[in-house]
């Protein structure tokens, strides 16, 4: 049995780093086979990654729709410790460490279920840019271009089929 997706009307998913838009009426589909799925909702805008926990979500969001190499691996541990280092709470920390656990056998997906609660505990207007390393900050930014170049590298392929 498959993975039962019932959608709301203009409900929007990612398929394989496809975005699919539900039309004016409430849909079921049925995913059959493998494939990276991510509901609309759980999608976080790159204006919203500001602070390190949404970051490190970011990214794995872009791990899963755009595919990923090891060096994008080796960025979301990287991220993943500085925000380890920076959590709090005990169980916040056994969470997070379950999401990286997931993101290197590269369940993305369940990376980011596992994350999503942890989004509750920083408001996307946290901007605690000062105390993030410089060079994580800048290993960020090129993730985030390289992570757009493969987007638009996609949709360039899509179209010329």
């Amino acid at each position: 049995m498959g993975l039962r997706l019932r959608l709301r009307p203009n409900e929007r998913i990612i398929v394989n780093g496809c975005v699919l838009t539900n039309g004016d009426r409430r849909n079921t589909i049925t995913v059959s086979s493998f494939g990276q799925v991510l509901r609309g909702k759980y999608v976080l805008q790159p204006e919203d990654a500001r602070s390190p926990i949404r970051r490190l979500y970011f990214t794995i969001q872009m791990l899963l729709i755009s595919g990923c190499d090891d060096a994008m691996l080796r960025h979301a541990s990287k991220l993943g410790a500085y925000v380890f280092t920076h959590m709090e709470s005990d169980e916040d920390r056994a969470t997070l460490l379950q999401a990286v656990d997931m993101v290197h056998v590269r369940d993305f997906y369940k990376a980011l279920v596992k994350l999503h609660p942890l989004l509750e505990l920083t408001p996307s207007t946290e901007a605690p840019q000062a105390d993030v390393p410089q060079e994580l900050e800048a290993e960020n930014r090129a993730f985030h271009a390289a992570a757009q170049e493969r987007l638009a590298s996609k949709h360039l392929e899509a179209a010329a089929v």
